[in-house]
Parts: C-alpha cells; sequence; structure tokens
C-alpha cells in the first residue's frame, strides 16, 4: 500500500442505526484483510467510542447542513487511522482540549489510574457520559491523539481527533 487506502467514508448526520452499519462494515474490512483480533479490537473499540461521541456531543449548527459529522477509516502501511469530526459549541473547547492534553501526558499505567479516577469520582454529565471515551481510546490504542478545532463561527468550532491504532509489533 502506497499513500493509503480509504475503508470507510462517512459524511452526514449519525444515528445508533448508521453506527451499527459503519462497525458491521468495518469488522468485515479488518477480517477481509485478515487482520488478527487485537488489532480488530482496538480499531472496534476506538471508532465505537468516536461514533458516539460525535453523536451524544456534537451540537447541531440550526439553519445550516455545513460542517456535518464527518469519520473515516483509512489503512495505511504501517496503521489504520481514524478521523473523526464535529461541530461543537467554543465554551466546549476548554474542558475537551484540556481532557485531551492530560491523556496524551499519560503512559498507560496513568491512563488506568486516570480511568479508575473518573469512574470512582462519579461526575456524570447530563448527556450520560463521565468523560471516560477519550480515556479510554488513548488506552486501547497506545498512541496518542491527535486533534484541531478550527473556528466555523463567533459561537462554533469544528473539532477533529485523530486515531492511530499501530500495526507494527503487534499480534495482528
Amino acid at each position: 500500500m502506497e499513500k493509503g487506502e480509504v475503508l470507510i467514508n462517512h459524511y452526514g448526520p449519525l444515528s445508533y442505526e448508521e453506527i451499527g452499519f459503519l462497525l458491521n462494515k468495518m469488522t468485515s474490512l479488518l477480517e477481509r484483510y485478515n487482520f488478527g483480533i487485537t488489532i480488530r479490537k482496538k480499531v472496534y473499540s476506538a471508532m465505537v467510542e468516536s461514533l458516539e461521541n460525535i453523536y451524544k456531543h456534537q451540537d447541531v449548527i440550526k439553519g445550516s447542513n455545513n460542517y456535518q459529522p464527518k469519520f473515516s477509516l483509512v489503512l495505511e502501511k504501517d496503521k489504520v487511522d481514524l478521523t473523526c469530526s464535529n461541530s461543537l459549541l467554543k465554551v466546549k473547547i476548554g474542558p475537551l482540549k484540556e481532557r485531551l492534553e492530560k491523556v496524551n501526558q499519560l503512559d498507560k499505567a496513568g491512563l488506568k489510574e486516570f480511568y479508575k479516577e473518573v469512574i470512582l469520582s462519579g461526575n456524570v454529565t447530563q448527556k450520560g457520559g463521565a468523560g471516560l471515551g477519550i480515556i479510554n481510546i488513548a488506552k486501547v490504542t497506545e498512541n496518542k491523539l491527535e486533534f484541531t478545532f478550527d473556528d466555523i463561527d463567533e459561537q462554533y468550532t469544528y473539532f477533529t481527533l485523530r486515531i492511530k491504532v499501530s500495526l507494527q509489533n503487534q499480534n495482528n
């Protein structure tokens, strides 16, 4: 593989049915490429968390069809690259960026400890999350998370999260 093969590319609103369809498609594609269970589990877990984050936490811009949720799964020579994007209110950038930066500073043991700490704190948001998704993605993939916030207007930003699952030195 030279530049990377796009396995899944989704643009538009997400429903639980669509998430299920995308997960099934990914599973059959990775099986077709003969990836082992370890790689398939890591990609599946990261994909579930990222798609659920979009579904639960995106802020729809009323009156605009621009900046819809976006998801792609790309197979590269040494990794599987998951990229997901969605619109967010700018007031959410601070806490989200803080969480992402903290997760990126931690090693495997630190992520495990942080995960336990968050569970035991009992701080569950109105949308039912405790912020475990990002921690779980970092734990499972064992890679740093890349992210950007691109201005849409005074009120909204377009958040993009890039997740890498390494194919090297693993039982794939």
